[in-house]
């Protein structure tokens, strides 16, 4: 019984970790991705060239 008790608070940790991340932080990394001239400047010298 602890142990099933210890199992989903665990998982229950872990889940509110994950979706405070998805909700909160990663919007706005992808935001910063976004406007970033630096990330702008590293994706036009990596992207291929066709022809």
């Amino acid at each position: 019984m602890i142990s099933k008790l210890f199992e989903v608070s665990v998982l229950a940790v872990f889940s509110v970790l994950f979706a405070g991340y998805a909700l909160l932080i990663y919007p706005f990394e992808k935001l910063n991705e976004k406007t970033s001239s630096e990330v702008r400047e590293k994706k036009l010298k990596y992207t291929p060239t066709i022809g």
